[in-house]
């Protein structure tokens, strides 16, 4: 998976980065997505895939690349209301 800065805005509360994401995969199939990381997790704003992505990969696509983007803007991996690292079941990668 490759990440790189697409912009970034800032207000007076922090930063909200946009980054291109690509992941491209043995079989040559690829994704490329722009993403939005903010104060409230990872959103994507727009996808391309070869093949077409099925529903439920693209429900699961933020899942997949959350930690990476997180990781690539500096952000803490996100707490639960007990303040330990959340701990979801991800689904597994294509």
């Amino acid at each position: 998976m490759s990440v790189w800065p697409a912009w970034e805005v800032r207000d007076g509360a922090g930063a909200t980065s946009w980054l291109g994401v690509r992941l491209e995969f043995g079989d040559g199939a690829r994704v490329e997505a722009l993403a939005v990381v903010g104060e409230g997790g990872v959103f994507i704003e727009d996808v391309k895939a070869v093949p077409a992505l099925s529903l439920d990969d693209l429900a699961a696509l933020a899942d997949w690349i959350e930690d990476p983007l997180c990781r690539a803007c500096g952000i803490p991996a996100r707490a639960d209301a007990g303040g330990a690292a959340a701990s979801r079941a991800r689904p597994a990668w294509p």
